[in-house]
C-alpha cells in the first residue's frame, strides 16, 4: 500500500508541474515577454532604454525553460501511471512477470528516462544559442543606428521597468521556491531566470529615475549588462562540456542548463549552505552549528559587496607614466583638451570616468603585406641578409636551427602581391638604337613582400590620435598599402629586389608621412623596411628561379671569359716578347761573335805571315795546354839515341802537390 501511494504522490507532483509550467510560461510570455518586446524593442521610443530591451533574454529564456518542464512533467506523469498500471499487472494472480506484450505497451518509462539524459545537453545548446543570437541581434542594431538614441524616457522608463521588476520578482520568487523539492527542481531554470530579469528591471527603473533623459548612463549600463548575459551564455557551452566529459550519477538533481552563477542570487545563502555541509562531512560534527560559522555565514555577503566597493573605488584612481600623457574623460566626453603630465589622478569610477593614457616615445610597428606570426616566437631580432630574407639562427646549443625559408616554399600569407614594373625606363635598346623584342612584352610583374612599418605619437597628435579617427592603426596600414601600392608600380622588380632596396624605403617613408598628414593621425613614420621580397610562391617563383640561375649562369660565364682573357693575353704579349728579345740577342751574340772572329783572323793571318815558324808553335802549345790539358803527356829528349825508356802506364805518377801520398808525407 505505500508503495501504491509513493506512485500516486509522483503522480500528482508530475501534474502540478505541468500546471505550474503551463501557468507561467502563459504569464511569462503575455505579462513580460510580449511587453518587453513591444515597448522595449519594436516601439523603442516608449521607452527608450537599451537596457530594458535587454529583458528579451531572460524572459526568452525563461519561457524556453518552462516548455522544458512542461515537457518534463508530462512525460514524468505518464510514466508514473505506467508504473501504477505494472503494480496492478502483478497482483494478478494469473500473473507474477510481465508477458512481452505487456512490456511492448510500457514505453513511457524509457522515454521518461531518455528526456531526463539527453534533454538538458539540447537545452544547454539551446540556451548558448538564444543569448547569442539575442545578442549579435542587438549588437547589429545598435551599430547601425545613424543617429544616437534620444535617450530613456524617465516617467515610462520607471514605471514600466518597476511593474515588470515586480511581477519578475513574484513569480520567480514563487518559482524558485518550489523549486527547493526534489519533485519540482526542472522549475528552478524558470525562476532563476525570471529573478535574472527582475535585476534587469530593477536596475533599467534606477537608471531611468536618475539619468533625468539622458542616454550615456543608459548605453553604459546595458554594455555592461551585455558582457553579463555574455557570461551566462557561455557558462550554458561550459557546463556541456564539463558534463558531456563527466559521467553523472543517479543522486545528481540539478540539471546542467541551470545555471550556477545565477543559483548564488536566486538561492539565499546556498553558497554558504554547501560549504557548511562539505565542513560537517570533512570534521566529523555540526561545524555549521558553531558561533564563528555563523558569524561567518551572516558576514560572508556583506564583507563581499564592501571590498567589491572598494575595489570599485580604485578605478577612480589613475596614474601617467613617466613617458605618457593622458586625456580624462567623463562620461565619455574630454573633459579638457589640455593632456595630463606624468602623475596621480583622480576621475569618477568606472565605467563613467577614465584616463586614457599614450606613450609619445614608444615605437609602434605594423606591418603592410605578409604577417610575422611564423617569427613571433623568436627572442631576438635577426638580421636582414640584404636579399630580404632574415639569415637563419645560428645552431646553439639546446636550440634547434630556424627553417630556411626559400622562394618555391609557401610561407606567409597570401595577401601581399604587389604590382611592380619589368623596365619602367622604357624598352631595352640594341647598341645600334633599335628596340629589342621586349617592346612587344607586358612591362609589370607581380612581387611578394613584407613592409613594416614603425611609428610613434607626436606630442602635437595625441588628440589627433585619439579622436579623429575611429582605429588609427587600421588607418595607417590602409594609407601604408596605397603607398606601397603607388609606388611599386613605378620601379623595376630587379632594382626593388637588390641595390634600389634603400631608395626606395626613404620614399615609401615619404609617402606613407603624407599620407598620414592628410588623415590627421598625429604620428610620426620613423622607419619603413622592405624585406622578403620575392616573386610569387604559386607559379612565378619557379620560373624567376630558373631566370635568375640563367642570368647568373651568364655572368659567371661572362667572368670566367674575362679571367680567361686577362690571364691569357698577358702570358701571350711576355712570350712574344720574349722570342723577339730572345731573336734580338741571338742576333747581336752571333754578328759580334762573327766581327771578333773576322778580326782575330786578320790579326793571326798577319801574324803568321810575318813569323810563320813562331805561329805554328805558339798554336802547337796553345793546343797542348787548352785543348788537351787533360790528356797525360810524356816528353822524351830527341837527342838522346842509345837510351831506352820504358814507361810503365800502369800506375799513377804523383806529379803533383794533391796527387802526393797523405802518409808518406807524414813520415809513415
Amino acid at each position: 500500500m505505500e508503495r501504491r501511494t509513493d506512485v500516486r504522490t509522483e503522480i500528482d507532483n508530475a501534474r502540478l508541474v505541468t500546471k505550474l509550467s503551463v501557468i507561467g510560461g502563459i504569464v511569462t510570455i503575455v505579462v513580460l515577454l510580449i511587453p518587453t518586446l513591444v515597448l522595449g524593442v519594436i516601439n523603442g521610443e516608449f521607452v527608450g532604454s537599451d537596457l530594458f530591451s535587454l529583458g528579451v533574454i531572460p524572459y526568452s529564456l525563461a519561457v524556453v525553460f518552462a516548455f522544458a518542464s512542461m515537457i518534463y512533467g508530462m512525460l514524468g506523469t505518464s510514466a508514473a501511471v505506467e508504473t501504477e498500471e505494472k503494480q496492478l499487472l502483478e497482483k494478478r494472480s494469473d500473473t507474477h512477470a510481465l508477458n512481452v506484450e505487456e512490456d511492448v505497451r510500457f514505453t513511457a518509462g524509457r522515454s521518461f528516462d531518455n528526456y531526463r539524459k539527453y534533454a538538458p545537453y539540447v537545452l544547454s545548446i539551446l540556451g548558448a544559442l538564444i543569448v547569442a543570437g539575442v545578442l549579435s541581434a542587438f549588437l547589429r542594431h545598435w551599430g547601425a543606428r545613424l543617429e544616437a538614441p534620444a535617450g530613456v524616457n524617465p516617467v515610462n522608463g520607471a514605471i514600466v521597468s518597476a511593474v515588470m521588476a515586480a511581477l519578475s520578482l513574484f513569480f520567480g520568487a514563487f518559482f524558485v521556491g518550489q523549486s527547493r523539492q526534489p519533485a519540482f527542481r526542472w522549475l528552478r531554470a524558470f525562476g532563476a531566470w525570471l529573478l535574472a530579469g527582475f535585476g534587469l528591471m530593477f536596475v533599467s527603473a534606477f537608471v531611468a529615475a536618475f539619468s533625468s533623459g539622458g542616454s550615456m548612463l543608459d548605453a553604459v549600463v546595458a554594455k555592461v549588462a551585455v558582457w553579463v548575459f555574455g557570461l551566462l551564455g557561455v557558462e550554458f557551452v561550459i557546463s556541456f562540456i564539463i558534463e558531456f566529459y563527466r559521467p553523472r550519477t543517479v543522486r545528481e538533481l540539478r540539471p546542467i542548463f541551470e545555471s550556477r552563477l545565477l543559483s548564488l542570487f536566486t538561492e539565499p545563502g546556498g553558497v554558504m549552505r554547501n560549504v557548511a555541509l562539505a565542513l560537517d562531512y570533512q570534521f566529523g560534527f555540526k561545524v555549521s552549528g558553531t558561533w564563528l560559522y555563523s558569524f561567518m555565514e551572516r558576514s560572508f555577503f556583506p564583507v563581499v559587496l564592501f571590498w567589491a566597493a572598494i575595489l570599485w573605488g580604485f578605478t577612480m584612481i589613475h596614474e601617467v607614466g613617466p613617458s605618457q600623457v593622458g586625456i580624462k574623460e567623463r562620461l565619455g566626453k574630454v573633459v579638457s583638451t589640455e593632456l595630463l603630465e606624468p602623475g596621480i589622478y583622480w576621475t569618477l569610477p568606472y565605467p563613467f570616468g577614465q584616463v586614457k593614457r599614450f606613450s609619445c616615445t614608444e615605437v609602434k610597428q605594423v606591418i603592410i603585406g605578409e604577417s610575422e606570426d611564423d617569427h613571433a616566437d623568436e627572442e631576438e631580432e635577426v638580421p636582414d641578409d640584404g636579399h630580404g630574407h632574415a639569415k637563419p639562427e645560428s645552431k646553439k646549443k639546446g636550440h634547434e636551427p630556424m627553417p630556411v625559408v626559400l622562394w618555391t616554399a609557401a610561407h606567409g600569407s597570401d595577401a601581399n602581391n604587389f604590382i611592380v614594373a619589368v623596365n619602367p625606363d622604357g624598352p631595352r635598346k640594341q647598341a645600334d638604337g633599335e628596340k629589342t623584342a621586349e617592346s612587344d612584352t607586358a612591362s609589370i610583374a607581380f612581387i611578394r613582400m613584407m613592409i613594416p612599418i614603425e611609428y610613434r605619437i607626436r606630442p602635437d597628435g595625441v588628440m589627433d590620435y585619439a579622436y579623429r579617427n575611429a582605429d588609427p592603426v587600421a588607418t595607417l596600414i590602409r594609407i601604408g598599402q596605397q603607398a606601397a601600392t603607388e609606388y611599386l608600380a613605378s620601379v623595376s622588380i630587379m632594382d626593388i629586389m637588390s641595390t634600389g632596396r634603400a631608395e626606395a624605403q626613404q620614399k615609401l617613408l615619404a609617402r606613407v608621412q603624407k599620407l598620414a598628414d592628410e588623415h590627421h593621425l598625429g604620428i610620426e613614420i620613423t622607419k619603413v623596411m622592405i624585406l622578403d621580397s620575392h616573386p610569387p610562391v604559386e607559379k612565378v617563383a619557379p620560373a624567376f628561379q630558373d631566370v635568375i640561375g640563367a642570368m647568373e649562369e651568364k655572368e659567371s660565364t661572362i667572368l670566367k671569359a674575362e679571367s680567361y682573357a686577362a690571364r691569357t693575353v698577358p702570358e701571350t704579349e711576355a712570350a712574344a716578347l720574349r722570342i723577339v728579345s730572345d731573336a734580338k740577342s741571338y742576333s747581336f751574340r752571333t754578328t759580334t761573335v762573327a766581327k771578333a772572329e773576322s778580326g782575330r783572323f786578320s790579326t793571326q793571318l798577319k801574324t803568321y805571315n810575318l813569323m810563320p815558324r813562331m805561329f805554328r808553335l805558339k798554336a802547337y802549345l796553345d793546343f797542348l795546354e787548352n785543348d788537351c790539358k787533360d790528356i797525360r803527356k810524356f816528353i822524351v829528349a830527341a837527342g838522346l839515341d842509345n837510351e831506352v825508356y820504358e814507361l810503365n802506364f800502369e800506375t799513377k805518377e804523383r806529379l803533383d802537390l794533391i796527387d802526393v801520398d797523405a802518409g808518406a808525407l807524414s813520415g809513415n
